[in-house]
C-alpha cells in the first residue's frame, strides 16, 4: 500500500507520518509540501527518519500533482489553516490552497481508484448561530448555560455534525466546506471511498503556534520567550474557549478508516477534545503562570477580531458510536507535551516566531 499525505512538512502532517510509519513498518509513505510556512523545512528531517518520500510540491499545481505515483490512499493535511487568512489580501492564495488543491487531488483519487481522507475544520460551522447562544460565565471561562433551546445541533456537549453551516464561516471556512461538498460528490459520482474528519483545535508538541493558528502553543512560546500578550475580545478577560486534539488522536480514526472501514459510518464526522478537554485563555494563562511565570502581565483589549467566537466545543458522539472512537490525550496532557517541547527548543522556536 502507498499513502500520499499533503502538508507533510507541516505540523499535523509529520505526526501522521510518523504515527502510520510506527503503527506499519511496510507502508509506503509519500509526502508533499510547498514548504511556504516558516520552519516547515524543518521538519523534513522527521520525514526522513520515519521512511517517508519528500517531494517539493503545490498541490494546487496541477503538474506537481500530475508528477506523482499512483497511490492507495490520500490523507490531505495539507491547508491555509487560519481563519483569519484572506480578510486583507491573499484571499486567493487561500482558495488555491484550500480548494482548488482538494480539487486536483480528487483528480488524481479518480484516476488512481485511490480514497481519499481530508481533514476539514470546525469552522465550517456558522459564526452567528455560535454567537447567538449565551454562554454564561464560571470562574475563568465561558461554559454552556443550563438551557433547553439552543440552536439545531449545539447540546451540551457541544456542536455537532447537523450544525448550521450558513455564512458567514469566514473565507476559510467556506474553502473547507465547499472541499467537504466537492469531496462527497466525487464519492458518489466516481465510488472511491472518502471521508471527512471536522477537527477541533489541534495542538501538540512539534506545532511552531501562530496567534491565528496554533493558539495553544503560542500562548506557552510567548511565554517562554517572554514576549507580550493580550486577552483580545468578550471583555478582554480571556473567557473565550476551545476544545484540543493531539494529532495521535487524530491518527487513530485514520487508522480504522484505511485499514478498518466501516462502509455505513457517515462520510462526515467531528473529531475534538470534548467538553472534557475544553479550556479558556484564561485558564491556559493559570497554567502557564503555574508553570513558567508567575508575574506576567497580560494585556486586555475590549474589541473582538473579525469572525471570531466565544466558545467551541465538539461532540463526536457520532465518531463514538460508529467508530468507538473518543480522544486519549487530555487537554492538559497536551500543554505539558508543549511546554516540554518548547523548553528543550526555544532557540529553534524562537527562530520561527
Amino acid at each position: 500500500m502507498k499513502i500520499l499525505i499533503t502538508g507533510a512538512a507541516g505540523f499535523v502532517g509529520s505526526k501522521i507520518v510518523e504515527y502510520l510509519r510506527l503503527g506499519n513498518t511496510e507502508v509506503e509513505l509519500l509526502g508533499i509540501d510547498n514548504l511556504s510556512r516558516k520552519g516547515s523545512e524543518t521538519n523534513i528531517s522527521i520525514l526522513e527518519k520515519f521512511n517517508c518520500t519528500f517531494v517539493k510540491g503545490d498541490i494546487s499545481v496541477q503538474a506537481d500533482i500530475d508528477k506523482l505515483p499512483k497511490v492507495d490512499w490520500i490523507i490531505d493535511c495539507a491547508a491555509e489553516p487560519s481563519v483569519l487568512a484572506g480578510l486583507i489580501g491573499g484571499s486567493l492564495d487561500l482558495i488555491n490552497n484550500n480548494l482548488v488543491g482538494t480539487f486536483y487531488l480528487l483528480e488524481k483519487c479518480k484516476r488512481d481508484n485511490a480514497g481519499f481522507i481530508m481533514l476539514s475544520t470546525s469552522r465550517v460551522y456558522s459564526i452567528n448561530e455560535l454567537n447567538s447562544i449565551r454562554f454564561i460565565k464560571k470562574d475563568k471561562s465561558f461554559v454552556i448555560p443550563e438551557s433547553t433551546s439552543f440552536p439545531t445541533g449545539f447540546s451540551k456537549n457541544g456542536v455537532a455534525e447537523h450544525f448550521s453551516t450558513v455564512a458567514p464561516i469566514s473565507l476559510y471556512g467556506a474553502t473547507k466546506l465547499s472541499s467537504e461538498i466537492m469531496a462527497l460528490e466525487y464519492h458518489y459520482t466516481f465510488g472511491f471511498p472518502v471521508w471527512i474528519n471536522r477537527c477541533g483545535v489541534i495542538a501538540g508538541p512539534g506545532q511552531f503556534g501562530k496567534i491565528d493558528q496554533g493558539i495553544f502553543s503560542f500562548w506557552i512560546y510567548q511565554y517562554l520567550l517572554n514576549k507580550p500578550l493580550s486577552f483580545i475580545g468578550f471583555g478582554g478577560e480571556g473567557l473565550q474557549a476551545r476544545d484540543l486534539i493531539h494529532p495521535f488522536d487524530i491518527y487513530t480514526i485514520i487508522q480504522q478508516q484505511i485499514y478498518s472501514p466501516i462502509e455505513t459510518a457517515p462520510k462526515v464526522i467531528n473529531l475534538g477534545g470534548g467538553i472534557e478537554n475544553t479550556l479558556s485563555l484564561s485558564e491556559l494563562n493559570h497554567f502557564c503562570s503555574l508553570n513558567i511565570q508567575k508575574d506576567k502581565k497580560i494585556g486586555s483589549v475590549i474589541e473582538g477580531r473579525t469572525f471570531d467566537i466565544p466558545y467551541y466545543s465538539t461532540d463526536y458522539s457520532i465518531a463514538n458510536l460508529h467508530w468507538n472512537w473518543k480522544p486519549t490525550i487530555s487537554a492538559y496532557q497536551i500543554l505539558e507535551e508543549i511546554l516540554d517541547y518548547g523548553r528543550n527548543n526555544l532557540d529553534h522556536i524562537s527562530q520561527i516566531n
